[in-house]
């Protein structure tokens, strides 16, 4: 009875020190009257708020990233009965983070970030939230933060699995940029592999990048004027552009894909398809991504579920014509 009656702040209910203990305890704990949750609930905005950085593409919706998770997110949105509210930011992820309240406060009853890069000190300020939210891209930070994204290192894995499959043993791999979390998955997938098939990891062979056609191109470029001979008969790039950008350079060389040169990449990009030879790729299945995000975020606030869930969806192999065995293979295919 002593807790409630300091928690309904009536006089004399008990002392200054038992007070402040029990406030102290209610403090740590996060404890709420049920009351005040019967109040809170009642109080629910049926909204889910999405915070987003600045984005170079002419819309945010044809972005090829962000386009189709939106759409997830509308989708399980319009699903679940809840309205949702965009919020872009051109500010860092620390400030933006620490600005959550002033974006969204009392207008919706938890956040999706998306794609939030972040630091230690980005990390310790999301611990500190109070409301709901849920990350869409996997991060490096050991917290307690609740995740969407592809299983990037089983896409790695998947990808070169089938490059040895097929009968390679010499194959490079293209990185996407080092800031993405998704770009070092996508290594250990490949390192992974290479483990399982007795290979030895070639370091010269792991090639820094960036997500783009022009990096791809560039790179692959530069391996076919140092490397005249041992060049790999295969190469895993990080995502569809990349591989693209590998693929002009190969053709340009005088080379033929995928009989000299196999490829294959990440994302299914619609390219991809129209690509000369279509290319072999893994699903990144961002529409599930956000709807996945949603559901998470829905079962804190419905079912004050913990947070620390992490989903990581399974990439599919999508098999085109950029892949065959390496040149004087006897591998049946």
């Amino acid at each position: 009875m002593t807790v409630s009656a300091v928690l309904n702040k009536r006089r004399g209910a008990a002392g200054h020190e038992v007070r402040d203990r029990i406030l102290t305890v209610v403090a740590e704990t996060g404890y709420q009257p049920a009351k005040k949750l019967r109040q809170e609930y009642q109080e629910r905005q049926n909204t889910v708020g999405i915070l987003m950085a600045y984005c170079d593409s002419d819309s945010i919706a044809s972005d090829r990233y962000f386009g189709p998770i939106l759409d997830g997110i509308f989708e399980a949105g319009r699903r679940q009965e809840q309205a949702t509210l965009i919020y872009v930011t051109e500010e860092s992820w620390e400030v933006a983070i620490g600005k959550i309240p002033k974006y969204f406060g009392g207008r919706c009853d938890g956040v999706i970030l998306m794609l939030p890069l972040l630091t230690e000190a980005v990390a310790d300020s999301l611990s500190k939230q109070t409301m709901p939210f849920v990350l869409v891209g996997e991060s490096r930070m050991e917290k307690s933060l609740s995740v969407v994204d592809l299983d990037n290192i089983g896409a790695g894995y998947t990808a070169t699995n089938y490059l040895f499959e097929a009968g390679h043993r010499r194959i490079a791999h293209f990185c996407g940029d080092p800031t993405h979390l998704s770009s070092f998955r996508r290594e250990q997938g490949y390192r992974q592999a290479l483990s399982d098939w007795g290979v030895t990891v070639d370091e010269e062979l792991i090639i820094p990048g960036k997500y783009s056609i022009p990096s791809g191109y560039r790179r692959m470029t530069e391996l076919l004027a140092q490397t005249q001979s041992d060049l790999p008969t295969a190469a895993f790039c990080a995502d569809d552009w990349i591989a693209l950008g590998v693929m002009q350079a190969v053709i340009e060389s005088g080379r033929k894909v995928p009989e000299d040169f196999s490829i294959v990449g990440v994302n299914n990009n619609r390219e991809s398809v129209i690509s000369q030879p279509a290319l072999t790729t893994i699903t990144n299945p961002l529409q599930y991504i956000g709807q996945g995000a949603v559901d998470l975020l829905m079962a804190q606030i419905r079912d004050g579920a913990t947070p620390g869930e992490k989903t990581l969806l399974r990439g599919e192999l999508i098999v085109r014509n950029s892949v065959f065995p390496p040149p004087g293979s006897k591998n049946a295919w």
